[in-house]
């Protein structure tokens, strides 16, 4: 059976606002790597060390032998990067030809989006020979025929040969069609934070009036209201997802707003007619009339969020992005003395949420018209590896960074900034997307922002058993699932929005199971399952 694209549909944001998100975050996870004694004139996965030249020990390479090249080559390649960042070579590019002997200038696309940008390159012949930004959907949409598939191409990638046998979903969710695997993938897991998502409140208005951290429904209720009887023109609770708010609050009442599968289950099943979305919908309608919410909630984005948070007493529940408390509080701290920012438990009953997805289809690829293919593929694995993991994410120890007597790590040039993904990529070319697919623990991604400890410290259980399968589907599958899917969203915002701002009453829900039935859900229903056995059957 032809499989073609797949379905994304349990991850919490689009796959570019996710690593975007990521790019600000940072990850608590003490996971250690192994050290082991050079390999460079090792000829597992790589070719010879020159005799001409000295061995250099770079560290644990995974059995990749570097140089990768005999002799000095050029390489092109494209990504997306920050605005500031130092193109087409910085410290990044040069330390990895050293240890290469590949030369890799970098472009940026032009846009956030590189579809378009990348369609224009595949029509003119004009790929340059490494790719980031890619994934297995977008490849399918520009033509397999133009990339390399890596899996052909194994015995010369120790290094992310190992990354497929630790994650062997790789290879079961993210195939393209004709079976093959495209893109070198984003390891999530060993990059982002423990958990991303949760409540964040104003900790110094909490602590101000001895309102106790919520857990649960009924507590949120009740610190609500306190608030709102204490600031009477305030808005307790605000959003800066607009009607997508849904996707993040649901979860925590044990469902979703579109298909998923239930903590625990074995099957797929349609989240927005379940009883435990119901009563999510009958909760945040309560807050609504209350006035404990924000009249705008279902509407509100980032300018009305930002007007409402950044006050002494205008708003002061949220959920969001852990990434965010930071420079909310740095933006804040000028005009609202003593402003803070903490996690805190999960509002619904459930008190646990999906798990986020340990690897993204998502990443960097060659180009099949390369003249240097071998080549582009070892560079990427060898960032894979132990030794190039650290230089991709942290750069050159006593170089870039410092490991002090107490173990932590300092950045001597860097001193008064913020330690962050964008700092270290402005600065050396480091943790540009696409190339980082993989961080040293050691790495900025990991330690550096107090309010991830904090909330990984509170949340020591934050996730359902396992994580949302990722499956593929056929082309007959995703031609009919799509249209049903594109209404049936539409449909569960529209409806959620009214339920929620009270114009229209819940007293109504028949009518709303009837709707979906009249769009087709019981139709998705059975092509998730149909393509679940597949995926279960690999």
């Amino acid at each position: 059976m032809k499989m073609r694209k797949r379905s994304f549909t349990v991850l919490l944001v689009m796959v570019f606002m996710l690593v975007s998100i990521l790019a600000a975050c940072s990850n608590n996870s003490a996971e250690q790597q192994e050290t082991s004694p050079p390999t460079s004139g090792g000829t597992d996965g790589g070719a010879s060390q020159p005799s001409d030249q000295p061995v250099v020990d770079y560290g644990d390479t995974g059995g990749l032998a570097l140089p990768i090249a005999q002799a000095s080559k050029n390489l092109k390649a494209i990504t997306t990067t920050n605005p500031d960042s130092p193109l087409p070579e910085n410290f990044f590019t040069q330390e990895l030809a050293k240890r290469t002997n590949l030369n890799m200038q970098i472009e940026r696309y032009k846009s956030t989006d590189p579809t378009e940008e990348l369609g224009l390159l595949v029509a003119s012949n004009s790929l340059p020979d490494i790719v980031g930004a890619t994934s297995g959907t977008l490849i399918s949409r520009l033509g397999e025929d133009m990339f390399v598939p890596i899996n052909q191409y194994l015995d010369i990638l120790p290094n992310y040969s190992k990354v497929l046998e630790e994650n062997p979903q790789i290879m079961k969710s993210f195939r393209n069609a004709d079976g093959n695997l495209y893109t070198f993938n984003y390891l999530a897991h060993e990059i982002s934070p423990k958990v991303n998502y949760g409540m964040i409140f104003r900790q110094d208005i909490f602590d101000k009036h001895n309102i106790a951290l919520p857990n649960g429904p009924d507590e949120y209720y009740e610190a609500l209201k306190k608030l709102k009887e204490i600031y009477p023109d305030s808005y307790p609770l605000i959003n800066y997802y607009g009607e997508e708010i849904v996707q993040l609050f649901s979860q925590s009442w044990g469902t979703f707003h579109k298909m998923f599968v239930p903590d625990g289950g074995n099957q797929w099943e349609y989240g927005p007619i379940s009883d435990e979305y119901k009563d999510m919908l009958v909760y945040l309608a309560k807050l609504y009339k209350e006035g404990l919410m924000d009249p705008e909630f279902m509407t509100s984005r980032a300018d009305r969020f930002d007007s409402l948070i950044l006050q002494p007493d205008a708003g002061f529940v949220f959920q969001g992005c852990f990434c965010r408390i930071d420079s909310l509080v740095n933006s804040a701290t000028e005009k609202i003395p003593g402003f803070e920012l903490s996690p805190g438990y999960f509002m619904g009953p459930k008190g646990k949420v999906m798990a986020e997805a340990r690897v993204l289809d998502f990443g960097i690829s060659v180009s099949a018209k390369s003249a240097h293919i071998e080549d582009a593929l070892k560079l990427i694995d060898y960032l894979y590896s132990p030794s190039g993991s650290t230089l991709v994410s942290m750069g050159v120890e006593d170089v870039t960074f410092k490991v002090e007597p107490d173990g932590t790590i300092s950045y001597p040039e860097l001193q008064g900034k913020a330690l962050n993904r964008t700092e270290l990529e402005i600065a050396y070319g480091l943790n540009m997307t696409g190339f980082l697919n993989r961080s040293d623990p050691r790495g900025v991604t990991k330690n550096v922002s107090p309010k991830y400890m904090e909330a990984v410290e509170l949340l020591q259980d934050p996730f359902w058993q396992e994580e949302q399968p990722v499956m593929s589907f056929t082309e007959d599958e995703i031609s009919t699932k799509t249209p049903i899917e594109d209404a049936l969203l539409k449909a569960v915002f529209e409806y959620s929005t009214k339920v929620i701002m009270g114009t229209e009453s819940i007293d109504g829900w028949d009518s709303w199971v009837k709707k979906n039935e009249s769009l087709g859900y019981k139709k998705l229903v059975d092509i998730y399952n149909t393509a679940y056995e597949r995926y279960n059957n690999q």
